[in-house]
Order: C-alpha cells, then structure tokens, then sequence
C-alpha cells in the first residue's frame, strides 16, 4: 500500500506528489480535511511549475505578486480574475 498525497479540486484530484507506481492500481481515495486558501499557495506554485514546464520560481513569484496587487484594487476597476 502506498499513499501520495493530492488535493481535491471539486472536480479532479491533482497530485501534490509525484506517484510512485506505474500502471493499473485499485485506489481508495480518503478525504482528510478541508484546504484551507493559505494551505494551496505553495500547492498552486508547484502546479504551475509542473505544467509550464519552462517557468522559473521567479516567475510564478512575478504572477503571486500581481495577483496579490490586484486584491488591492477596489472591486469596480477589476477587469480579470487570475486566480
């Protein structure tokens, strides 16, 4: 038995570690606890990491802060929600 930790989206289960065991498994998925917003920030820079594949941690940085800027904002001068 082998356990990989994942978050559940709400629609897909995204892997937080990389899965150790190649091919067909029976699985049993057990949910432990709610994600907290605090608790994803890493998890969503690694994701973005994964699947660029070319992006620098400076540049995931770069989209932190700029999503971080746009909280500022007041909500009337929001054009987009990148979150």
């Amino acid at each position: 038995m082998t356990s990989v930790k994942a978050i559940y989206d709400g629609t897909m289960i995204h892997f937080t570690d990389p899965v150790p065991v190649k091919g067909k498994y029976e699985v049993t998925v057990t949910f432990t606890k709610p994600v907290e917003e605090t608790d994803d920030v890493e998890e969503k820079k690694q994701r973005l990491l994964r699947h660029a594949g070319t992006w620098d941690i400076e540049f995931v940085n770069l989209i932190e802060q700029m999503k971080e800027e746009q909280r500022n904002l007041p909500k009337r001068q929001r054009d987009v929600d990148i979150s």
